[in-house]
């Protein structure tokens, strides 16, 4: 990703607080998860990993969406509940005849999502 791109890909963050930040390095990826969420009336912002220099801070942030391959390090530097998206990406068994052959629940997504963020909110110190 070039900085161009980082920089674009990065702008909702810069803009202020989101309730959930998408931390996924496909920016069209992101652009979709983001979409779904915000259908919701949350807020987001995205950053890829390689944005998540030591200078980074997730202000207002409840929750992080990202995959399995970046949980680690999300959960390291960021200390805030994570899902995993890939979760609800499943296989189609009728994938053969029509369609992708992987279909994302938005509805079990956006639901994970929320939850998440109530329990964080029960946690957090008042």
């Amino acid at each position: 990703m070039n900085e161009r791109s980082l920089d674009a890909f990065r702008f909702s963050f810069r803009a202020g607080q989101a309730d959930v930040l998408i931390c996924l390095d496909n920016p069209q990826v992101a652009t979709r998860i983001g979409s779904v969420l915000s259908a919701r009336g949350l807020t987001v912002a995205a950053v890829p990993a390689s944005g998540m220099d030591a200078e980074f801070e997730p202000r207002g942030c409840q929750v992080v969406v990202t995959h399995t391959a970046m949980i680690g390090r999300v959960r390291s530097r960021l200390h805030l509940p994570v899902v995993n998206v890939e979760a609800f990406i499943f296989e189609r068994p009728d994938h053969s005849t029509t369609g992708a052959p992987k279909q994302f629940d938005g509805a079990a997504f956006v639901k994970r999502v929320l939850t998440v963020m109530s329990d964080a909110e029960r946690r957090a110190p008042r």
